[in-house]
């Protein structure tokens, strides 16, 4: 029960600051994206080390798991670029359509993984002791 607490509230976190980032990003909040879009890839990166805890207490379906795995990988691939453009975009403001590209390719990748990861959850069943 504790990982899959620690999993949903990471999770959860992880969506807060993707959107509180987007937001203030779109809107020109330069000092609050600059503190929720690194803390957002670094919550992913906590939610995906949380998954690892909770597969050892649920047992999923593996063609349902290696079709999330394929959303989940593209995703966590896909921050990458969002990280090398920011960084990018801070010493040259020519960068802002490549850095806006890498975005919302993170956000439609990230929004497939964490549609197929609510699906796969769905047929989890809690494993024998």
């Amino acid at each position: 029960m504790i990982p899959a607490i620690g999993f949903w509230s990471s999770f959860c976190v992880t969506l807060a600051l993707l959107v509180t980032s987007l937001v203030s990003g779109l809107r020109g909040g330069r000092r609050v994206h600059l503190v929720t879009g690194p803390l957002t890839l670094v919550m992913l990166f906590v939610t995906i080390a949380c998954t690892k805890i909770l597969i050892r207490d649920y047992a999923f379906p593996e063609p349902q798991l290696s079709f999330h795995l394929k959303f989940a990988i593209t995703a966590a691939v896909a921050a990458v670029p969002v990280l090398l453009t920011g960084l990018w975009f801070l010493r040259c403001p020519r960068a802002r359509l490549w850095h806006r590209i890498a975005v919302w390719t993170f956000v439609v990748t990230a929004l497939s993984a964490t549609g197929t990861g609510i699906w796969l959850f769905s047929y989890a069943t809690l494993k024998a002791d």
